[in-house]
């Protein structure tokens, strides 16, 4: 049985998909290429148990639709696997249909955050054969492959089509999905099949190159109440597992031996703490690990202290990407967020004074939205305030900015149904290019809004700070890749027609 991890090509004049390894979908006009780890880590596991896996990212590899058309012809797969996400997902629905128009004879799989949270709307609107629910697919998809191949009973959290004879076939479904997998019984993640280079260059978070991605954990630990309302991969992931340390290191070092790598981005939705980090940093130090790489996460503030902090500098942490969010104490109550904005602050005086500390390179980067329906122009101007003085001070050194969406699944989506705050179901319509919340301010002015929080960096103090902080060529080059990125974000959020 061959199986095909796909991508199908999305050509749009709003640029290029960020579909793989991504929470919040965007459109973004400088592509950047994120190595999807859960899918690396399906490919991987099924050719360890004898499939044949086929590795076809057509975004990734810049194909035109009918190019990729003719690779999937020419390599015949079984099963076709497909990661989607709500904004792309009536482009997914009508390439399924396309593919079963071609007499192919193959079957089709939809996995994701948007399909777990609506399976039913996918099996009723295209031809899909399989969805697999949840976050654990990798497991999965190895389940469906088996029971294709050797009648092996279907897990719990699969959709299907059972065939009745002389009648329309009937959607069926294995009940809820569970999270019971040990995700340590999982293989090293064979980056050749699954094409590693594609995603190792074109990643504006990288200071070195090459890069890729790795996850300790599935996915945040943050889970009281259900977590942060807005994070879709709270439907994957409602519980928090995660790695040994040694697995992990395992892993890193064979990215250092095997593929040279340079810098790791850890993308778990928080890296786990406590004894787990101080046993990470120990062991890269003594392997060694924090001579040859960055390692980069995403973390939580609240949690750290000035030790902890200085322990990650010496073991070779660099970007470390922080949840913002908003600056107003309501919105951060309302979203779950459990922590207050100042707590932001004290986490990145912290990581800087670690810096002067170790001589190390810790990073602060920080993830802003507007666009929430209770929020005024002068409450998204309080996080404009903060994120520019946080750059004026030299406690951060990037961020990103977004509208927010409220995905099917989440406990934003569920508010927003209670509370009439939706202008549209049009699934096509919820990708950060405009809100689909009602809000007190025009459609425009959350875009201005955006914008202003990308220029919050351009003032005379930060960007002498950015220009001070060169001491190589790498640095420079790091510094002129983040420019072009930042145009590409204002263009991202340009004033629609």
């Amino acid at each position: 049985m061959k199986i095909a991890i796909c991508y199908p090509p999305l050509p749009s004049q709003k640029g290029v998909p960020l579909l793989s390894q991504n929470r919040q979908f965007q459109w973004f006009k400088n592509p950047t290429y994120i190595y999807p780890v859960v899918p690396a880590q399906a490919a991987t596991l099924l050719k360890n148990k004898g499939y044949d896996v086929v590795w076809l990212d057509g975004i990734a590899q810049e194909e035109t639709p009918e190019e990729y058309l003719e690779v999937i012809k020419q390599e015949k797969p079984d099963l076709v696997l497909i990661e989607t996400k709500t904004p792309v997902i009536k482009r997914h629905w009508k390439f399924i249909n396309y593919l079963k128009a071609q007499n192919l004879k193959l079957k089709t799989i939809l996995v994701g955050d948007h399909v777990t949270a609506l399976p039913e709307e996918s099996m009723q609107n295209c031809q899909v054969d399989y969805i697999l629910t949840g976050g654990d697919y990798d497991f999965l998809l190895l389940n469906l492959a088996n029971h294709l191949a050797k009648k092996t009973k279907l897990e719990p959290g699969i959709w299907y089509r059972e065939k009745i004879k002389n009648q329309k076939s009937k959607i069926k479904n294995t009940g809820q999905f569970m999270l019971n997998h040990d995700l340590n019984d999982l293989p090293a993640i064979d980056r050749d099949l699954t094409k590693w280079q594609l995603y190792a260059y074109k990643n504006g978070n990288y200071k070195r190159t090459p890069g890729t991605y790795v996850m300790a954990g599935r996915d945040c630990w943050w889970r009281k109440d259900g977590g942060c309302k807005f994070c879709a991969w709270t439907t994957l992931y409602p519980q928090y597992r995660t790695r040994t340390v040694k697995n992990v290191l395992d892993e890193i070092g064979e990215l250092i031996a095997k593929y040279q790598v340079q810098e790791i981005m850890d993308d778990t939705g928080t890296l786990p703490v406590g004894k787990w980090l101080r046993d990470f940093c120990h062991g890269m130090i003594k392997r060694g690990y924090h001579k040859k790489i960055y390692f980069s996460c995403n973390m939580r503030a609240g949690i750290l202290s000035l030790k902890d902090y200085n322990l990650m500098a010496k073991a070779g942490f660099r970007f470390l990407l922080y949840g913002l969010e908003s600056a107003n104490e309501k919105t951060l109550e309302k979203i779950n967020k459990g922590i207050p904005a100042g707590a932001i602050v004290k986490d990145c005086q912290m990581a800087k004074e670690a810096n002067r500390r170790t001589a190390g390179h810790l990073q602060p980067h920080v993830t802003c939205m507007v666009g929430y329906p209770w929020e005024t122009e002068e409450d998204a101007q309080k996080t404009i305030d903060l994120t520019r003085k946080l750059f004026t001070d030299g406690l951060i050194d990037s961020l990103q900015a977004t509208i927010v969406i409220p995905y099917p699944g989440t406990a934003l989506f569920k508010d927003c149904v209670k509370n009439g705050w939706l202008k549209t179901e049009n699934w096509d319509r919820f990708d950060m290019k405009e809100p689909v919340m009602k809000i007190p301010y025009s459609d425009q002015e959350a875009l201005s809004l955006t914008r202003d929080i990308y220029k919050s960096v351009l003032t005379p103090k930060a960007i002498f700070n950015k220009i001070k902080s060169i001491r190589s060529f790498g640095d420079f080059k790091f510094l002129l890749r983040g420019g072009l990125k930042f145009i590409g974000h204002l263009l991202d959020f340009s004033k629609q027609k």
